[in-house]
């Protein structure tokens, strides 16, 4: 793992990568920030799966994904989505193919809000070439844990749920076997166990975003079977879902079923005939909440 102090100049090959991404976006001012940022310094920069990309103003994002669409090295650009961060930042996204990698855009006026935990702190910066890790994470061999570094009380708990369970899939983190994130989990939990919010965004779509956050993450685990019961006995599944949480605490080899599926689509199609709840969605199983 290479450990560079923040302020940096990134190594050749990572300073080219971040270059060319900017050609790309034809974009004078960008970050590549989260795992991608902290992982690829302990690798080649040569062919990255995935990256996530910040820059801005907001409004450029609509002609940078024009320009996009008519890009003779752009395999795909994917439709625009609407975020927000800590409720008040307004995001703009999509997905790009590229060099056979995903390049995940992200356009916002403010690119301080970016990252609720320190290893999404992590970042590279364009044009300066330099490199910023204000946690520190990048000098860990592995990552044994990660911490909330943002307020826990001005998110949607239902997303800032997702980031904890996504980031202990990746990472190999039991989060309820670390003080500080059991006790987060704990609150969070409780927190999107109540939410109730009747805006599109932080109703529909959190959920949505949740139901495909626990399939990717229990199919991204060292062990899926071992991670779901995790979220199943720390209430990550009941929070949202108190039906499928039911059916899976009473039927062991149902867990086991639900982590071998190898899609987001399959995990859901799974689990709501578990419910036998024709009704819902592939990638939705939550019950209405009044």
């Amino acid at each position: 793992m290479i450990s560079l102090p923040s302020g940096q100049p990134l190594p050749t090959a990572h300073r080219r990568l971040l270059s060319d991404l900017a050609d790309l976006l034809d974009l004078p001012q960008l970050v590549v920030y989260g795992g991608a940022a902290r992982d690829l310094l302990s690798a080649s920069p040569g062919s990255p799966k995935d990256v996530d990309v910040a820059a801005g103003p907001l409004s450029r994002a609509a002609g940078c994904r024009e320009r996009l669409l008519e890009h003779p090295d752009v395999q795909e650009v994917g439709p625009a989505r609407d975020y927000w961060i800590r409720m008040t930042e307004p995001v703009i996204m999509f997905d790009v193919r590229w060099r056979g990698m995903t390049v995940d855009v992200n356009f916002l006026d403010d690119l301080g809000k970016i990252g609720h935990f320190d290893v999404e702190c992590v970042r590279w910066e364009h044009p300066a070439g330099t490199f910023v890790d204000p946690y520190r994470v990048t000098g860990r061999e592995t990552t044994d844990s990660f911490a909330l570094v943002s307020p826990m009380d001005v998110e949607n708990p239902v997303l800032l749920l997702n980031r904890l369970v996504k980031l202990s899939a990746k990472y190999d983190v039991d989060y309820t076997q670390v003080g500080e994130l059991s006790h987060l989990a704990s609150e969070l939990v409780e927190a999107a166990a109540a939410w109730n919010s009747a805006d599109e965004f932080h109703g529909t779509q959190a959920d949505t975003a949740h139901a495909r956050a626990i399939a990717t993450s229990v199919q991204r685990a060292r062990d899926g079977a071992a991670f779901l019961r995790v979220c199943l006995d720390s209430g990550v599944i009941a929070c949202r879902n108190p039906r499928l949480a039911e059916v899976l605490a009473r039927d062991p080899s149902a867990v086991t079923r639900l982590a071998r599926t190898t899609s987001p689509d399959s995990f859901w199609h799974l689990a709501n005939s578990l419910t036998s709840d024709r009704s819902s969605s592939p990638l939705g199983a939550k019950e209405t909440r009044r």
